[in-house]
């Protein structure tokens, strides 16, 4: 693809996806009771750039915030929910699209019970996929505190590159975060596909 703006639209019905065990779907108010439960979790938002909710108000709040941000066209943002049991156990997407440049952001996070089963790296690759063959994204960036040892292990098997260091990046929490830096290109081998 040459440069320019993305080859598609953007979706004009919230895209559902699919992998082995993961359904990624529209977050729904629904899901509030669930979403506080994962992002109630210090332990789970202890590298996240939003403080820990603390009540079902503020899990409708930030489920509202992402419908925004998906009508605004700024994120897609999925609920990640377990084939197995229909539960929502965490969320996935891309923000902070920049269309001149074909680029985006991927951002994630899943239920502390359900850590170290691989579904980070399952819905995040889905996700991926459809940001580089359906949006026709040429970069996708990520950017993690340099503590979430979790989170490069993800983004390494994914196939992303570190640049190095962003300093002072991002203002959160009440002081500033140098985050690690990485990327993936559309030229790049996504592990476990043929693009």
């Amino acid at each position: 693809m040459d440069g320019g703006a993305l080859p598609t639209a953007w979706p004009s019905s919230f895209p559902e996806l699919a992998t082995e065990r993961l359904r990624l779907r529209a977050p729904l108010p629904r899901d509030a009771a669930a979403l506080l439960g994962i992002l109630g979790d210090p332990e789970v938002t202890r590298y996240h750039n939003m403080p820990t909710l603390t009540t079902l108000a503020e899990a409708h709040a930030a489920l509202e915030r992402l419908e925004q941000r998906y009508t605004g066209r700024d994120a897609i943002r999925w609920a990640i929910e377990l084939v197995e049991h229909g539960q929502m156990i965490g969320t996935v997407g891309l923000l902070r699209f920049d269309f001149e440049h074909r680029r985006a952001e991927v951002g994630y996070e899943i239920a502390r019970r359900e850590w170290g089963r691989g579904l980070a790296p399952e819905a995040a690759a889905a996700v991926i996929r459809y940001g580089l063959s359906v949006l026709g994204l040429h970069r996708i960036e990520a950017g993690v505190l340099p503590e979430n040892d979790a989170s490069v292990r993800v983004l390494q098997k994914l196939g992303f590159l570190e640049e190095g260091p962003r300093r002072d990046y991002l203002y959160a929490k009440g002081c500033f975060h140098t985050f690690r830096w990485f990327s993936l290109l559309e030229t790049d081998e996504l592990p476990g596909t043929a693009r």
